[in-house]
């Protein structure tokens, strides 16, 4: 029988509430011990199905299966913002990854762009709940009326990338 250390429940409860765990926390340090990380691999495709990577700098599971909208409506809105950033003369990648939010500021800037229209179908349309939601998540970290994104923001961004790529090839073959 395998033996899983001492933090294993708060480690599954986590992942599967969709959580990222972040470097420095004491349960990334776990996951990316060599001891345990073939063992969780192992554990979350045999017990769920699920895939379970771990980055440089964050864990998460992800699956083929899942059609995530809370996903979607996430990558949106940071393709949305960066487009707004970038409008307003700033480097986009450099504030996601190193500033911080008003959450005020932020939410008056996605209502006043032209694709306003776009996120108020989505779940960002309460941003309140929003933020909330993505704060629990662990891809925002949330003090007061300022918000921050996290080390996972990079996953989104590569994802965004993928699919960038994956229209320009589509284009070019036709």
């Amino acid at each position: 029988m395998r033996s899983y250390p001492s933090e294993h429940k708060e480690i599954v409860s986590n992942l599967l509430d969709g959580k990222f765990i972040i470097y420095p926390s004491p349960l990334f340090a776990v996951l990316q011990d060599e001891e345990f990380a073939d063992d969780y691999k192992e554990f979350f495709k045999e017990s769920y199905d699920y895939e379970l990577t771990i980055e440089n700098e964050f864990a998460y599971l992800s699956s083929n299966v899942v059609n995530e909208k809370r996903t979607r409506d996430f990558v949106l809105f940071l393709a949305i913002l960066c487009r707004e950033l970038d409008y307003n003369g700033k480097n986009f990648r450099d504030a996601i990854e190193l500033g911080s939010f008003d959450f005020s500021e932020t939410e008056q800037l996605l209502k006043q762009s032209s694709k306003w229209e776009i996120l108020e179908k989505t779940s960002v349309a309460d941003f309140e709940a929003f933020i909330r939601t993505w704060s629990g998540k662990n891809v925002l970290k949330r003090t007061g009326n300022q918000f921050k994104f996290t080390k996972a923001v990079k996953l989104f961004f590569e994802f965004a990338v993928n699919v960038a790529n994956a229209k320009l090839k589509e284009q070019q073959e036709l």
